[in-house]
C-alpha cells in the first residue's frame, strides 16, 4: 500500500487555490432504490440519486479572496465553483452551496474556520 503526503494538494474556490487549508474531505454518495419483487429471497436495487458534499478547516483570513467568497456565498445563497486536486492530479470539480461557515477562536491559538459545502449538479471526477 502506498502512503502519500499532502504536498501537491489544492482546494480551489472560484479558480484560485485557497490558502491555509488544514484539512478537507470530499464525500460522494449514491442512493439506491429497492426493486425486490414479492416472493423473491434476494433483494435487488437500482441506481438512485447521487450527491456530494465537502468540508474542511482553514486558517481564517478574511482578507483572502477565496475565504471571503465562501462567506459571501453563504450570506447571499449563491454557489461557488470548487476544485479539490489531490497529489496525483486527480480532481473533484463542481459547483456548491456553502451550507455552513464557522470561524473559531480560542485562547493561545490562531483563528480558524470550518466550512461545509453541498454540491449541486454533477461532480466531475478526473
Amino acid at each position: 500500500m502506498a502512503v502519500w503526503n499532502t504536498s501537491g494538494f489544492t482546494l480551489s474556490v472560484g479558480g484560485t487555490a485557497l490558502a491555509g487549508v488544514i484539512d478537507a474531505t470530499v464525500t460522494l454518495t449514491l442512493e439506491t432504490i429497492e426493486v425486490t419483487e414479492v416472493g423473491a429471497i434476494d433483494r435487488k436495487h437500482v441506481t438512485g440519486i447521487k450527491s456530494a458534499t465537502a468540508s474542511g478547516n482553514i486558517f481564517y483570513d478574511q482578507g483572502n479572496g477565496q475565504i471571503a467568497a465562501l462567506e459571501s456565498a453563504l450570506v447571499n445563497g449563491t454557489t461557488v465553483s470548487v476544485i479539490f486536486t489531490l497529489h496525483t492530479g486527480a480532481s473533484y470539480t463542481g459547483t456548491a452551496f456553502v451550507t455552513s461557515f464557522n470561524p473559531t477562536i480560542a485562547v493561545n491559538d490562531v483563528v480558524k474556520a470550518s466550512f461545509n459545502l453541498l454540491f449541486t449538479g454533477a461532480v466531475q471526477v478526473a
